[in-house]
């Protein structure tokens, strides 16, 4: 189902979506049985989206989306909202989210669980005594990882790559202050891995291929890269550690 894209999987989960209530409404029609309200309606057209989206393997973020969706439309059209107002969402949306769609990586950020779990790992490897080793935050998001092990390990540099302006305009006023931080807005792309002895990245399943190769043309022998979540297809892992948090994260570390 890959050659679908991300957004061609989003149009087919709603368009499945609508085949599905139309289903249910012909089956009612003609079996004499009332029709259900706009609300049970949206409720079908939600679940069946979402259904039809975890079929294709799209990303969980797409799943909450296609929930919500129609159940959101239905609610809008209920309170009569001005239509100014969908332009208005859509231009916050487009500010805070706009350069996802290039990337295929939604805001997601690392709870305090996930933080304490790499600085153990860290811990473990010996980091906090290497001189000059520095940690990168390939998507930084609100600066949550590096905001948090930058104040345990003062001695040591933190680097957090954003694309999208409202998390790295959070991200830079939480660092106000902390000395040990850089963090850049540009394309996860466009900032070199070369002399890092730590990647962590908390992506999404699309650009883990291309992040691996990346790493393995820029990163040198003995360095790693820690994947919040996602696996690189077909390569196993040097390692697996479980954070005993909520949503049961899993982190996958690559030895290169």
């Amino acid at each position: 189902m890959k050659s679908l894209g991300v957004i061609g999987k989003a149009v087919a989960a709603q368009i499945a979506g609508w085949l599905i209530v139309l289903g249910v409404l012909f089956v009612l029609a003609n079996t004499g049985r009332p029709m259900p309200s706009v609300w049970i309606i949206g409720a079908i057209q939600a679940a069946g989206s979402m259904a039809v989206a975890t079929l294709l393997r799209s990303d969980r973020w797409w799943l909450v989306i296609h929930l919500i969706f129609s159940v959101a439309v239905i609610v809008f059209r209920q309170t009569g909202v001005d239509p100014t107002w969908y332009l208005v969402a859509f231009l916050v949306l487009l500010f805070v989210f706009g350069p996802s769609y290039r990337s295929r990586v939604p805001l997601y950020l690392s709870n305090q669980k996930t933080v304490d779990a790499v600085s153990d790992w860290l811990n473990q490897q010996g980091f906090p005594e290497r001189p000059g080793a520095h940690f990168l935050d390939f998507g930084s998001g609100t600066g949550s990882m590096i905001l948090g092990l930058a104040k345990r390990y003062p001695d040591q540099q933190f680097v957090g790559v954003e694309a999208a302006w409202f998390p790295y305009l959070v991200s830079r006023l939480r660092a106000i202050g902390t000395r040990n931080i850089q963090i850049y807005r540009k394309s996860f792309w466009d900032i070199s891995l070369a002399d890092t002895p730590v990647v962590y990245a908390f992506l999404s399943t699309e650009p883990m291929p291309r992040l691996w190769e990346k790493a393995k043309q820029e990163m040198s022998p003995g360095t790693f890269l820690i994947s919040n979540s996602f696996v690189v297809p077909a390569i196993k892992p040097q390692q697996t550690l479980a954070v005993n948090d909520e949503r049961q994260t899993m982190l996958y570390v690559y030895r290169l």
